[in-house]
């Protein structure tokens, strides 16, 4: 006869014993796990247009190309590029947009962060079980702390440093590193970026801010330079620029009648975001300079057409400023490419103009990567870190100001054998691939092992 306390026991023990399997074959599983596959699976977020971030891109195809399972979310504001759609192993989670009218700066950052918490955290449950999760920086908030918290799926963390979320925000409220929401952005990116597995940098000077600044392991961070992918090609030697300016339709139509690169005529581009961090109104300013160069002192000038591609928010401001002045020697147009067509526009063009100044000091413009894949000579506005990718009067020019950029226009457009110096150095350059950057630096963080 069982005593009334061994009942108790072995009751408890039936109740382990079935429990057991039901947490360790059903419950933890579902939990951890949910619909994983036999693959490798890794979740790339971007809080921003798939589309039009081509690092992320980047980094989708190299991990597919290797037979991972990828996961990539982010916004779907305009066509994905073919090669994502068209891969089998990719996958892609659009976060929904936002768009709040009413209401301060404020209030509408903090709706737009309370919804995309709510989004971010429902496909994050869904993808659970992931072996990586790699997310791009900046932005920060919210993907950070979300991306730290799923690590407890057993998931690794990967942070691909683009910039400092904290020093664009200071940059948008005036410069103030006090400014409440930027002290918060600091702290929340100091403290979350301790948690991650490993870290990927643009620049070897970012690299090493992360490590004196916010005392991470300079072990578990590798320095990935972005370059050009595949589809950034120099135009070949035997294809006639001329004829295509003319048959491209998303060119043809933006060249005035009397425009002839035969007889010197030039093209010049830039791509831009239209934010503060990127100072359109420098180039108007060089233009117009050089509309009046060519009015008071040098009627030999060449015509200038000029692109702006790109969206955001400062663009009305600056196409208004273009429609508003009378222009002779230039042309300017702005355009919203797709990623089928902008590399073709760049490879079709004289120079790029780069005006980026970084927020932080610390990363790399990818547009210049870009230019200089494209086989194109890039006038770029300068800062410290620039050094680790263009060279003065090697594969490029730097400029300070818009007087500088005016001179650099004049001195490039006018010698021919400038052009043929940084061209021929813009040429070096772009044999440099993403596929071999990105493996070296995926294998010294041992991410990926040597075939």
């Amino acid at each position: 006869m069982i005593e009334e306390g061994h009942l108790k026991w072995i009751s408890i023990l039936i109740a382990v014993y079935l429990t057991v399997p039901l947490l360790g074959y059903i419950l933890i599983p579902y939990l951890l796990y949910g619909n994983r596959s036999t693959k490798k699976r890794i979740v790339l977020y971007v809080l921003g247009d798939i589309g039009h971030s081509p690092r992320m891109c980047y980094h989708a195809l190299s991990f597919s190309e290797r037979g991972w399972q990828v996961e990539f979310c982010g916004y779907v504001e305009d066509s994905l590029p073919r090669a994502i759609v068209d891969d089998p192993n990719i996958t892609v989670h659009a976060i929904p947009t936002y768009r709040g009218q009413s209401g301060s700066k404020v209030v509408l950052m903090f709706r737009k962060v309370i919804l995309q918490i709510f989004a971010i955290g429902k496909q994050l449950w869904e993808l659970r079980g992931s072996d990586y999760l790699l997310m791009q920086n900046p932005p920060t908030i919210p993907i950070l702390p979300l991306a730290v918290f799923y690590r407890f799926t057993g998931c690794k963390l990967i942070i691909d440093w683009h910039n400092l979320g904290y020093s664009i925000l200071q940059m948008k409220f005036g410069g103030s590193f006090w400014h409440p929401i930027v002290v918060v952005h600091y702290i929340v990116e100091r403290l979350f970026a301790k948690f991650a597995t490993y870290n990927l940098t643009v620049t070897k000077a970012m690299k090493d801010y992360l490590v004196k600044s916010f005392g991470l392991n300079p072990k578990r961070i590798a320095v990935l330079y972005d370059r050009p992918a595949a589809q950034f090609q120099p135009l070949s030697e035997t294809c006639d620029r001329d004829s295509m300016l003319k048959t491209e339709s998303f060119i043809k139509d933006h060249l005035p009648a009397e425009f002839d690169i035969k007889k010197g005529d030039k093209i010049i581009v830039t791509s831009t975001s239209f934010t503060a961090d990127e100072d359109i109104g420098v180039l108007l300013g060089a233009l117009k300079i050089y509309e009046n160069s060519y009015e008071k002192f040098d009627q030999e000038l060449p015509k200038i057409m000029c692109f702006i591609t790109g969206k955001g928010p400062l663009k009305e401001k600056y196409v208004k400023q273009v429609m508003d002045y009378k222009w002779q020697r230039c042309k300017i147009e702005f355009l919203w490419l797709t990623a089928e067509d902008y590399p073709k526009l760049l490879r079709l063009c004289d120079y790029g103009i780069s005006l980026h100044t970084s927020s932080s000091g610390l990363d790399l413009p990818m547009k210049i990567l870009d230019m200089l894949g494209s086989g194109l000579p890039v006038i770029a506005s300068n800062y410290p870190v620039l050094d680790e990718l263009l060279q003065h009067n090697v594969n490029g020019l730097k400029f300070i100001d818009r007087r500088e950029l005016h001179e650099s226009l004049i001195f490039a457009l006018k010698d021919a054998e400038i052009y043929k110096t940084l061209r021929k150095g813009a040429l070096i350059e772009a044999e440099n691939r993403w596929d071999s950057s990105w493996k070296s630096a995926m294998m010294e963080l041992k991410i990926i092992q040597e075939n």
